[in-house]
């Protein structure tokens, strides 16, 4: 349960982006075996403390690389990087306030500011974010008698 924070990742992507390919297999990714446009997703986590009895909150840090389709004139062709266009994906996390729900997965990522940096054929995007994460109730024995002594006095 915990790859959740990756899986809703990859669902507010799919809204934005339904076209683009999307990767959560590291050796993949590094091995560069993907088909252009593609988002690479990587979470690290923060920490995960109790919240209530019947949750925790989960912290952690996402990367999403974003890598950019190439205009080849032929097969031999490096090409150069097309840009992607995340403005759509800045404006619907900005129309959700930073806060996005999971359809899916039952929890709301609450995201703080995110960090970019540019390459020539990809950006990173980093944001640390947290949910809340339901915890099954564990079974508790229970007590039918009790045993009241008395004292004389």
């Amino acid at each position: 349960m915990m790859d959740v924070g990756v899986k809703a990742w990859a669902e507010i992507v799919r809204r934005v982006y339904p076209d683009l390919s999307i990767l959560r297999d590291r050796s993949k990714w590094l091995a560069g075996n993907f088909k252009l446009p593609a988002v690479f997703i990587e979470k690290d986590l923060v920490s995960d403390k109790v919240h209530t009895p019947r949750a925790d909150r989960i912290i952690e840090d996402v990367g999403l690389v974003f890598h950019y389709d190439k205009e080849r004139a032929d097969e031999q062709d490096e090409g150069e990087p097309i840009p992607l266009d995340l403005d759509p994906f800045f404006t619907y996390l900005r129309q959700q306030r930073f806060n996005v729900a999971s359809k899916r997965f039952g929890i709301v990522l609450v995201i703080e500011p995110p960090r970019t940096r540019s390459e020539k054929d990809r950006i990173e995007i980093t944001f640390r974010y947290s949910y809340l994460l339901s915890v099954e109730k564990q079974p508790v024995e229970k007590i039918n008698d009790f045993y009241i002594e008395t004292s004389t006095t």
